[in-house]
Formats: C-alpha cells, sequence, structure tokens
C-alpha cells in the first residue's frame, strides 16, 4: 500500500544522474555502470524531488534490475514496490523473457515478487558483460531471477560466419577451428586476401613476427609449412602468397570457404531493427551475392572482417568529395599505385600531386621520387591538410619498427631537398579538367585560395572508412566521429592518441548491443588510422573465445605491439592517415603485454549493500546492487 500519495513516477534523464548518483551513495549501492544506462530507470518523485529509482539494463531478451533506491525516512511506505511493479510490466511488455538481480540483504523481498535463486555460473553470457558481474557487486552477492515469458531456443548447430578473408577474417577462422565451431567464410574477392593484393608491391614495416597468427600457425604446422624468419620485412604480397594462400588450401579452411561472394547485408530471422522480444535467439541471415545470384545462409554469430581498404576517403577536405572529383576518376588512384611495375607508364613523364599524411602517402611520395630520378620530366607534388607532420615523419630511430621510422625519416629528406613541390594545410574543394590537365582548388591553413596548375594525375591517400550499410538492420553502437565499434573509440581517437596509449582490447569493446556479432580488424577501428595487423590476430582470438563460452581466456587480453617513438596530441587529423593492416597503419598500443581481470569485491558494509538492520533488511532500499 503506498502510504504517500504525492508520489509520481517518470523516465530518467540525462539531468538526473546526480540526484540518481545521491540516492544510490545514501543507500550504499554501487554506482559503476548506472550513468551508462539511465535512460532505463524509473524514478519516484514527490513535490519535484527525486526521492526513489530503479534501473534495468537490457541485453537482448533478458534484463538486470538493479538500483532499487529509496530516500531515507521513505522506506517501507510503498515507494519501492510501485517502482519494482511497474519495471515488471515494462519488461513484459517490451518483450524481456527474463529478468535477473544480485542482492546480498534483500532477497526476501524480491521473492514476494516470483524472483528465485540460481547458480551464478548459470547466468546468460549477455550479463556477464554488466558493471555489478565484472566486481561492482560482492561475490557473496545472491543471484535471483524471474522468467517473464518462455525464450526461443537458439540453432547451436548453425555455423558462425566470418565476413572477410582477409588476415584478421581467417584468423577468426583458424581460431574457430581450434575451438571446434562451425563456420562458413565469405569473401567478395576472387581469392583470400584481395586487399593485401591490392598493393601487395609494398613493403611492410612491421616484420613476419606481427603479421603470421599464431594459430593459422599452428593449423599449418602439420603441413611441413615453415614460418617465415620473423625479423625479415615481407612484402604484403607475400603475407598472402606465404601465409594466407596455404592456410586456405587447408581441407578444414577450404570447405567453409565461398570466394566472389560479396555480402550485402545481414539481419535476423524475422525481426527487423525495431523487434526485441526473442531477438538474440533468432538466427542471423546473411544476404550475399555469387556469381550473379542474390543467396541467403543462416548462421549462429557474425565476425565482421571486412575491412576499409575498398572505402577510400575522398580528396575533398570535408568528408565529402570535391567538387569535380567524380568528374576527374579517370585520373586519380585511391590507395598505393604500383609505380614501378604496371602502372609506371601512368606517371612517367607526368606531374603528380599526392594526397594525404600518412604512410600510404609516404609511400607513393617515395615510389615516385624514385621513377623522377629515373626518368626525367617526371614531377611530383605534396598536399597535406594538416602542417603538423610529425606521425607520418615518425619517431626515426626512436621507432620500435626500423622500417617505419625510415620510412618517415626518407620522407623527410624528400621534403626537405626540394625534390617535390609541398603544399602545406591545403583543403582541397574543387578539381576542374583544363584540357589534358586538371586545376586544383582549395584553401590553407590561413583561409588563403590556392591554386596547383597542371596536374596530370592525383593520388589519394588520404585513408579509408568502414562500410557501415551491411549492417543497418542490426542494433551497432558506434563512435559518432570515428565510426568505430563506440567503446574502442576513446582509446585510439587521432585526436587524441599517437602511440603508446591504446589499452589491450577483446571481445568486450568489439561486441555491440546486437548479441553475437563482432566487428573486427582494421574495420573495427573505424576511421583512426592506428591499426596493426597484430591487433587484429588478438581480436580474433579473443571474439571466438567469447563465442565458445570461454570467457576466461576472452577476457585474457594481451597486446605487445611496438612504439612509435611519436607520442603527442593534436597531429594530424583523423582521417588523415591510411588505416590498413600493413604498410600504413601507425602503432597505437602497450609495448607490453596487460591481462585485464576484475576481481569481484569482498562482502561487508563498504562493499555492494550495508550491513542490514532488521528495521530495514527488507526494504528495498538495502538490497545490493538491485
Amino acid at each position: 500500500m503506498l502510504l504517500n500519495t504525492s508520489i509520481s513516477l517518470r523516465q530518467a534523464g540525462a539531468s538526473d544522474w546526480p540526484a540518481v548518483q545521491a540516492l544510490l551513495l545514501a543507500n550504499k549501492l554501487p554506482t559503476e555502470g548506472a550513468q551508462a544506462h539511465l535512460p532505463t530507470y524509473l524514478l519516484a518523485t514527490s513535490h519535484g524531488e527525486v526521492v526513489g529509482c530503479a534501473g534495468a539494463e537490457v541485453y537482448g531478451h533478458v534484463a538486470l534490475l538493479r538500483s532499487v533506491a529509496i530516500a531515507p525516512g521513505l522506506q517501507k511506505q510503498g515507494v519501492g514496490r510501485l517502482l519494482v511493479e511497474r519495471l515488471l510490466r515494462e519488461a513484459r511488455a517490451r518483450g524481456i523473457a527474463a529478468l535477473y538481480l544480485l542482492t546480498v540483504t534483500a532477497p526476501e523481498y524480491f521473492a514476494q515478487y516470483g524472483f528465485k535463486r540460481m547458480k551464478i555460473e548459470d547466468v546468460p553470457a549477455a550479463l556477464k558483460a554488466s558493471a555489478e558481474f565484472q566486481g561492482a557487486c560482492p561475490a557473496c552477492a545472491a543471484l535471483m531471477t524471474l522468467a517473464l515469458q518462455e525464450a526461443p531456443v537458439a540453432d547451436t548447430t548453425l555455423p558462425v560466419a566470418v565476413l572477410g578473408a582477409g588476415p584478421v577474417g581467417l584468423a577468426a577462422v583458424a581460431q574457430l577451428i581450434e575451438r571446434g565451431l562451425p563456420f562458413v567464410v565469405l569473401e567478395s574477392g576472387a581469392e583470400v586476401g584481395a586487399h593485401l593484393r591490392d598493393y601487395g608491391h609494398v613493403q611492410l614495416f612491421s616484420p613476419w613476427q606481427f603479421n603470421v597468427d599464431p594459430a593459422m600457425a599452428r593449423l599449418l604446422a602439420p603441413t611441413g609449412w615453415a614460418p617465415p624468419p620473423a625479423a625479415e620485412l615481407p612484402l604484403a604480397g607475400e603475407v598472402l602468397d606465404r601465409v594466407l594462400r596455404p592456410f586456405a588450401a587447408l581441407p578444414a579452411v577450404a570447405a567453409g570457404l565461398k570466394l566472389g561472394a560479396r555480402v550485402t547485408a545481414v539481419s535476423r530471422e524475422g525481426f527487423d531493427k525495431v523487434k526485441s522480444a526473442g531477438r538474440d535467439q533468432a538466427a542471423f541471415v546473411v544476404r550475399f551475392e555469387q556469381a550473379g545470384q542474390a543467396q541467403e545462409l543462416h548462421a549462429s554469430a557474425v565476425v565482421d572482417a571486412t575491412g576499409t581498404w575498398g572505402q577510400p576517403n575522398p580528396v575533398g577536405a570535408n568528408g565529402l568529395p570535391a567538387i569535380g572529383e567524380a568528374e576527374a576518376a579517370d585520373r586519380i588512384f585511391y590507395g598505393i599505385p604500383d609505380v614501378a611495375g604496371p602502372l609506371r607508364g601512368r606517371y612517367e613523364g607526368k606531374r603528380t600531386l599526392v594526397v594525404g599524411a600518412g604512410h600510404s602517402a609516404a609511400n607513393a611520395l617515395l615510389a615516385l621520387a624514385e621513377l623522377a630520378r629515373q626518368s626525367p620530366g617526371t614531377r611530383l607534388a605534396w598536399a597535406v591538410r594538416s602542417p603538423a607532420l610529425q606521425r607520418v615523419f615518425g619517431g626515426g630511430d626512436a621507432d620500435a619498427l626500423p622500417a617505419r621510422g625510415a620510412l618517415g625519416s626518407s620522407l623527410r629528406r624528400l621534403r626537405d631537398g626540394g625534390a617535390l613541390e609541398f603544399f602545406s594545410g591545403l583543403r582541397i574543394t574543387r578539381i576542374e579538367r583544363l584540357g589534358d590537365s586538371l586545376r586544383v582548388q582549395g584553401i590553407d591553413a590561413k583561409q588563403q585560395p590556392v591554386v596547383v596548375e597542371g596536374v596530370d594525375e592525383i593520388v589519394c591517400a588520404t585513408g579509408q572508412r568502414p562500410d557501415l550499410s551491411l549492417g543497418s538492420e542490426l542494433r551497432l553502437k558506434l563512435d559518432p566521429w570515428l565510426e568505430s565499434t563506440e567503446a574502442l573509440g576513446p582509446l585510439i581517437d587521432p585526436n587524441l592518441h599517437s602511440c603508446g596509449t591504446v589499452r589491450p582490447h577483446g571481445h568486450r569493446e568489439l561486441a555491440h548491443p546486437e548479441p553475437g556479432f563482432y566487428t573486427v580488424g582494421v574495420k573495427s577501428y573505424g576511421r583512426a588510422p592506428t591499426f596493426l595487423m597484430a591487433t587484429g590476430f588478438e581480436q580474433a582470438r579473443s571474439v571466438v573465445a567469447a563465442l565458445a563460452g570461454d570467457l576466461a581466456a576472452a577476457d585474457r587480453v594481451e597486446l605487445q605491439l611496438p612504439e612509435t617513438g611519436v607520442c603527442s596530441v593534436n597531429l594530424t587529423p583523423a582521417g588523415a592517415a591510411s588505416g590498413c593492416c600493413g604498410p600504413v597503419a601507425d602503432a597505437a598500443a602497450p609495448s607490453a603485454p596487460i591481462a585485464t581481470s576484475t576481481p569481484k569485491r569482498g562482502c561487508g558494509p563498504s562493499s555492494c549493500a550495508p550491513k542490514p538492520a532488521p528495521e530495514i533488511a527488507a526494504a528495498p532500499a538495502s538490497r545490493c546492487c538491485g
């Protein structure tokens, strides 16, 4: 019975956090993770003042009831019951199959609503990522559950769909094979590693030790395959020839490999983006085109390793193509042209403008400079959007990857030696055809107009961006400007980080609100240019361990990547450097392995709930974590 008739209920908003936080602290309940889920909180107010709260963190078809807290002095007046009963009604209406909660002092209180105790090891995997299960609540908290409706049973015989057969996609396949999980790989190219083939002429600045996935090596070993010398620097094409092709030829891999299969969309069987009830139990539907025919397959989970190489950023500096860029497309090469090979005739004796401030641009400029030395009349120009070139020039001798340091040093000498025209801070806005040449227009860092006449060819090396259309019917959570997975955004933002500050990460940072869908590889970094291939191998290991239910292994994330020797902030803007997993990416991760784990707190008055007092032991305000 509600004794205080002035109570009304409403949904919480962002501005309510200070009041909710004060309630939780007053009741000695954990605040970890609460603010992130504030939109799902229900508030009790009296005369405009927040006097009670209760939250439900939704994870697919299940939810975690938490933070039931009542202002001291208003407990045992029915406010808690009002909040809990409303949350139960809303959960049923939303199609939530079951509610769970953790409590130390109030199991009897919640038993009256039908909650029953259960074993902690039986909790759904989706809930284990919550702050409460990660240590906000003590290990002695009781786990309780209330079934709201029958949940559909997932078909565990379906394969895991791996999208993309590049280095990271095939690393995921190796992990799936070792775990005994069925899989199918969809690759749009005519062979595996199609993106590597595009820049196969480029020498990677990371040695073989960072370019061979350990699981792939283990599966190749019984065939007599010998690993390349760890310290040698491979060409991108050699990674394809010496690792990816032999691995794809293994019978266990070939049986699940579909080449020429371009994925066009991913959804849930019978579910659009809006419907929730039973969603995470429904199979994924992967639609793809192969041999001109539209096809579909069903999967238990999806690992998106499609990369970003096929989605280049434009020449235009504002994220949109420059005016006239599309009309001049036959004169623009996006990526790293093979100037010394089949494309020599395209650039020999001509004036080429290279746009970009990353390692792709550096490779192109150095190749063009060599061509100019061999063929007089070949001229080159370089345009960058920012005058700060510390990222591309690199750390020199301080770089843990000598080839990367040497690349930047060579480029610096090229610029300082006058072998090219240099346009600093140029933001290109327009490209026009004038007879047989192009006129490039833009503005510089001082907002003054700049015109570059007589350009024959343009090499656009401004980075790549992810193709987000595949998941338009999925519930994805992306960083608003990098388009990486949301949890990775603050860790890899090139506006803030250049090296050595990216924390180890794994399946939790790569997951989305769509259970069973993971983005790995360079696509997980979105537009950030700080990815290394070895990072993707570790991502694949962690994600597949999570899919196999081995969360201990999935959470044991260890990365050991080389430092760049350049650690500063506000360098080249995001998108200015290319972000592929080989010749053009910067390292941005700790140089020593770090294992991540969060121990449970111990029980006691200062952990999750106060020591229960007889008069309030069954009141909602005293419950731990709920």
